[in-house]
Protein backbone atom coordinates (compact mmCIF):
# COMPACT_ATOMS: atom_id res chain seq x y z
CA UNK A 1 0.00 0.00 0.00
CA UNK A 2 2.87 2.46 1.21
CA UNK A 3 5.80 2.30 -0.92
CA UNK A 4 8.21 4.01 1.36
CA UNK A 5 9.78 3.06 4.82
CA UNK A 6 9.23 6.48 5.88
CA UNK A 7 5.45 6.47 5.23
CA UNK A 8 4.94 2.75 6.89
CA UNK A 9 7.28 4.19 9.93
CA UNK A 10 5.19 7.33 10.69
CA UNK A 11 1.84 5.51 10.29
CA UNK A 12 3.24 2.82 12.78
CA UNK A 13 4.61 5.47 15.32
CA UNK A 14 1.12 7.91 14.81
CA UNK A 15 -1.64 5.30 14.72
CA UNK A 16 0.20 2.07 16.07
CA UNK A 17 3.42 2.88 18.25
CA UNK A 18 2.87 -0.69 19.90
CA UNK A 19 3.93 -2.33 16.52
CA UNK A 20 7.32 -0.82 16.21
CA UNK A 21 9.98 -2.53 18.32
CA UNK A 22 10.73 0.73 20.11
CA UNK A 23 9.07 3.52 21.66
CA UNK A 24 9.28 7.19 20.55
CA UNK A 25 7.75 9.93 22.00
CA UNK A 26 8.78 12.34 19.18
CA UNK A 27 8.65 12.50 15.65
CA UNK A 28 12.67 13.73 15.67
CA UNK A 29 13.22 10.61 18.11
CA UNK A 30 11.64 8.17 15.64
CA UNK A 31 13.65 10.18 12.54
CA UNK A 32 17.20 9.81 14.37
CA UNK A 33 16.78 6.00 14.62
CA UNK A 34 15.56 5.18 11.04
CA UNK A 35 18.10 6.12 8.77
CA UNK A 36 15.68 6.18 5.68
CA UNK A 37 14.86 9.67 7.22
CA UNK A 38 16.60 12.22 5.17
CA UNK A 39 17.35 15.61 6.87
CA UNK A 40 14.71 17.45 4.79
CA UNK A 41 11.76 15.28 6.48
CA UNK A 42 9.77 17.49 9.17
CA UNK A 43 7.31 16.66 10.98
CA UNK A 44 4.85 18.86 9.24
CA UNK A 45 5.88 17.03 5.75
CA UNK A 46 4.74 13.72 7.48
CA UNK A 47 1.44 15.12 8.19
CA UNK A 48 1.08 16.16 4.90
CA UNK A 49 1.60 12.37 3.67
CA UNK A 50 -1.90 11.25 5.46
CA UNK A 51 -3.63 13.85 2.30
CA UNK A 52 -2.20 11.03 0.11
CA UNK A 53 -4.71 8.25 -0.99
CA UNK A 54 -2.39 5.00 -0.14
CA UNK A 55 -1.32 6.79 3.21
CA UNK A 56 -5.39 7.44 4.17
CA UNK A 57 -5.49 3.59 2.78
CA UNK A 58 -3.46 1.85 4.91
CA UNK A 59 -3.63 3.93 7.72
CA UNK A 60 -7.92 2.70 7.09
CA UNK A 61 -5.96 -0.93 7.07
CA UNK A 62 -4.37 -0.86 9.92
CA UNK A 63 -6.87 0.79 11.93
CA UNK A 64 -9.15 -2.29 10.48
CA UNK A 65 -7.01 -4.35 11.90
CA UNK A 66 -6.74 -3.00 15.59
CA UNK A 67 -10.43 -2.90 15.42
CA UNK A 68 -10.49 -6.72 14.74
CA UNK A 69 -8.23 -7.35 17.42
CA UNK A 70 -10.34 -5.69 20.04
CA UNK A 71 -13.41 -7.27 19.00
CA UNK A 72 -11.55 -10.15 19.71
CA UNK A 73 -10.63 -9.65 22.96
CA UNK A 74 -14.42 -8.20 23.49
CA UNK A 75 -15.52 -11.90 22.19
CA UNK A 76 -13.28 -13.66 24.85
CA UNK A 77 -14.62 -11.33 28.01
CA UNK A 78 -18.29 -11.77 26.76
CA UNK A 79 -16.90 -15.44 26.62
CA UNK A 80 -15.82 -16.00 30.05
CA UNK A 81 -18.86 -13.67 31.60
CA UNK A 82 -21.27 -15.84 29.77
CA UNK A 83 -20.61 -18.76 31.40
CA UNK A 84 -22.00 -17.60 34.78
CA UNK A 85 -24.59 -15.08 33.99
CA UNK A 86 -27.31 -15.76 31.88
CA UNK A 87 -27.55 -12.03 30.82
CA UNK A 88 -23.89 -12.27 29.80
CA UNK A 89 -24.81 -15.03 27.77
CA UNK A 90 -27.59 -13.54 25.71
CA UNK A 91 -24.87 -10.43 25.13
CA UNK A 92 -22.30 -12.73 23.88
CA UNK A 93 -25.06 -14.52 21.66
CA UNK A 94 -26.03 -11.22 20.09
CA UNK A 95 -22.21 -10.15 19.89
CA UNK A 96 -20.80 -13.37 17.91
CA UNK A 97 -23.95 -13.43 15.34
CA UNK A 98 -22.21 -9.39 14.70
CA UNK A 99 -19.01 -10.58 14.79
CA UNK A 100 -19.54 -13.19 12.52
CA UNK A 101 -21.44 -12.13 10.13
CA UNK A 102 -19.05 -10.16 8.43
CA UNK A 103 -17.22 -13.45 7.30
CA UNK A 104 -20.16 -15.32 6.23
CA UNK A 105 -21.00 -12.04 3.55
CA UNK A 106 -17.43 -12.41 2.72
CA UNK A 107 -17.71 -15.81 2.12
CA UNK A 108 -20.75 -15.75 -0.46
CA UNK A 109 -18.85 -13.23 -2.10
CA UNK A 110 -15.20 -14.58 -2.47
CA UNK A 111 -17.54 -17.79 -4.04
CA UNK A 112 -19.50 -15.78 -6.46
CA UNK A 113 -16.54 -13.57 -7.72
CA UNK A 114 -14.89 -16.91 -8.57
CA UNK A 115 -17.62 -18.31 -10.62
CA UNK A 116 -16.64 -17.43 -14.29
CA UNK A 117 -18.79 -15.01 -16.83
CA UNK A 118 -19.90 -17.88 -18.69
CA UNK A 119 -21.04 -19.83 -16.03
CA UNK A 120 -23.78 -17.30 -15.01
CA UNK A 121 -25.36 -16.80 -18.35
Amino acid sequence: MVKTDTKVYYILWKYAPELLPQQFKTFDDLKMNYKCYTKGVVEKTAENWLMEDNVQTAVKWLLKRENQKHMIELYNIYFQRAKDDTNAFKAFVDFSNQFFADDKKSDILDIVQNIPDEALE
